[in-house]
């Protein structure tokens, strides 16, 4: 049985056999280099591992517990302010950098997102919506630094900044 395909440079029909599915050849019209496609009844279906429900729940466990460790160090490292009767002073707002833990949160929702890891991007969310002025001010380095962290290097840039903007707007 033949295999039959237009060349994606000319448009001409191909034909070629079984043999040469799934390699490369040249078009014998206009000679440009085409991929011979392997036909749809050869395919053989890949055969995938069954979920294993108990692994993703120890999974989902101990990413819980440690979100817990580290919301409980946060809460350590910045306790609420004792009740004064002055108002605090803001933090200088020249200061570029803002305390790395809502950075990380910032950079983890970013990668769950990459990942499709939905569920713990929504938790990351609702996070970092609990104190939106902090991560307004990470949000709008990560969109405007040339150089990404090192976590988000792999991500198109393009899709970083999808993402930010989804976590803005999705702001209460």
């Amino acid at each position: 049985m033949a295999i039959e395909f237009h060349c994606d440079h000319c448009g001409k029909l191909v034909r070629t056999t079984n043999e040469n599915a799934g390699k490369r050849g040249k078009c014998p019209h206009c000679g440009n280099s085409v991929y011979v496609p392997t036909p749809t009844d050869d395919i053989e279906p890949l055969r995938l591992a069954p979920l294993d429900e108990e692994e993703e729940r120890e999974q989902r466990r101990l990413l819980d517990e440690s979100r817990s460790v580290a919301r409980q160090l946060r809460e350590e490292k910045h306790p609420p302010p004792p009740e004064t009767t002055t108002p605090p002073t803001p933090p200088p707002t020249n200061d570029a950098r803002l305390p790395s833990d809502m950075e990380t949160l910032v950079i983890d929702y970013v990668v769950c997102m990459s990942q499709g890891k939905l569920n713990e991007a929504e938790q990351l969310a609702e996070e970092i919506h609990t104190d939106m002025a902090r991560a307004e001010e990470i949000l709008q380095r990560l969109t405007m630094d040339e150089l990404p962290p090192a976590q988000l290097a792999e991500i198109p840039r393009p899709v970083v900044n999808g993402f930010i903007k989804q976590l803005r707007e999705s702001a209460p």
